[in-house]
This record gives C-alpha cells, sequence and structure tokens, in this order.
C-alpha cells in the first residue's frame, strides 16, 4: 500500500511553499498508514533537512534509501547529514558520485561543487564561520518552538522535542514562555528536576500572571522537584486563582 498521488501532492507543496509544520504532521500521518513508501520517507527527510533536524532527517533519507532510489536532491539532503556528523569520508562518496551525475541541475551542481570545495580544503563545516553550504533557512525561535509543540502530539521521541525547544531557548534566551514550556515538557517525561534549572529565577510576580492551568500544574512539579518551596506554593496559589477566574466566567 502506497499514498495517495493526492496526498503526496499535498506534501510536496507543504515542502516547496516551506509550511514545515504542515509538513511534519502529514508526513508523520502518511507514514503511519503507509511505512514503506519511500517517497513519504524522502520527503520527511527533506523537510527536515530545511529544519536542520540532522538525525532526523538523515534517519528518514537512510529508511527512504532502502525503499527508493534516492533524488538527487535528497542525495544532497543526506551528505549535508553526514558533514553535520562528521561522517566526511562517506559525505564525500555522495558528493562526487553527484558532481559526476550528467543530468544533475545546474543549481543542485553549484551547490554540490561548493561542498566539495570545502571538503577538499579539509574544513570541518562544524568549525567553518560560514556554514551557509550546510544549513537551511533562518528559523526563528517560535517556529522551533511550534514545531516542538506539534512533533509532541505526533509522538515523536522526547529527545528530538527536548532539541527544538533549546533550539527555541537558545534563539531568544530571554522569552519566558519557551523556558516554562521546556520545563514543564521535561516534568511529562518524568524529568522535572532536569526542568527546573529553566524556571529557578522565575520571579513571583511572574509566576502571578501566568494563566494556563497545565503549565502551572507541572510547574508544581518541577518547583516540587527542585526543592523550591517558595515557587511551589506560588504555583499552587495561582492554579486555584486561574480555578476561580474561569468558574466566575463561566456564570
Amino acid at each position: 500500500m502506497y499514498a495517495a498521488e493526492k496526498d503526496l501532492d499535498k506534501l510536496t507543496q507543504s515542502y516547496e511553499k516551506k509550511r514545515w509544520d504542515e509538513g511534519v504532521c502529514l508526513t508523520q500521518s502518511l507514514l503511519k498508514q503507509f511505512p514503506h513508501d519511500g517517497r513519504v520517507w524522502e520527503l520527511s527527510g527533506l523537510i527536515f533537512r530545511e529544519l536542520t533536524s540532522y538525525k532526523l532527517a538523515q534517519g528518514a533519507l537512510e529508511t527512504a534509501n532502502t525503499l527508493i532510489p534516492l533524488s538527487d536532491q535528497a542525495q544532497l539532503a543526506l551528505a549535508d547529514c553526514y558533514l553535520h556528523v562528521g561522517q566526511r569520508e562517506l559525505a564525500g562518496e555522495m558528493l562526487q558520485f553527484l558532481s559526476e551525475n550528467a543530468g544533475i541541475s545546474s543549481t543542485l551542481q553549484s551547490e554540490v561543487e561548493e561542498r566539495l570545495q570545502k571538503l577538499s580544503a579539509a574544513v570541518d563545516p562544524k568549525d567553518d564561520g560560514d556554514q551557509s553550504a550546510y544549513h537551511g533557512p533562518k528559523l526563528t525561535a517560535e517556529h522551533h518552538y511550534n514545531l516542538a509543540h506539534s512533533m509532541g502530539h505526533l509522538g515523536y521521541p522526547p529527545e528530538c522535542v527536548e532539541q527544538e525547544i533549546l533550539r527555541a531557548i537558545e534563539l531568544a534566551p530571554d522569552c519566558l514562555e519557551y523556558r516554562i514550556g521546556l520545563a514543564g515538557f521535561l516534568s511529562q517525561v518524568h524529568r522535572a528536576e532536569e526542568g527546573y534549572q529553566y524556571v529557578a529565577k522565575l520571579s513571583l510576580f511572574e509566576i502571578s500572571q501566568l494563566q494556563c492551568e497545565c503549565c502551572l500544574e507541572r510547574l508544581v512539579k518541577v518547583f516540587h522537584a527542585g526543592g523550591d518551596h517558595c515557587r511551589l506554593l506560588a504555583c499552587m496559589d495561582r492554579v486555584e486563582e486561574v480555578k476561580r477566574e474561569q468558574r466566575k466566567g463561566s456564570v
């Protein structure tokens, strides 16, 4: 059984129009129904490559490669993944193969040559000051956070969800929402004590402004695990206030 052409077209459009969240959700849905459809695996890998989620991209593209011949674009994306994780010899072999392909587009050929030049100069892409050849578009912190939210609902591994939230925090270190979100997520996966470090400096005023009952209940677990009784009580009080406000609003 393989995905219908209309679903593949929709997925391809999500990729081409850079609607990454939509693409991630659709690939996960299709792969649950059609786990042996290499075309879906390939598109999934391409999307994750654009999101700079290299481990997920590599896994998807390698799976696709066992099911179908990879397109030139997908081969380049997989080579990027190998470059990112330091498998330079394997990446070089793939890039060399692509460079000898007479049918490759001029755009891809240019990208392949650029990567080969960097490899021949013995430049490690992780240490190179100009990493534009290996990275996708600049994604915002909000984009990474929203993606993590979608991945969590879709059942992706916790470490993948955590990585996306960490990227959001790295891009917007002062955003309280992302830190609370990570602490709450770690609480969900039974790592509340680890989550405490991200909200340890949360002020009592900031706690008093929180409106999400679920977030507050997760923070209760986090502050309990961290032994922070002052913030623990503040969160418990705020939970009751939010509940009272909700009851008043429903009258």
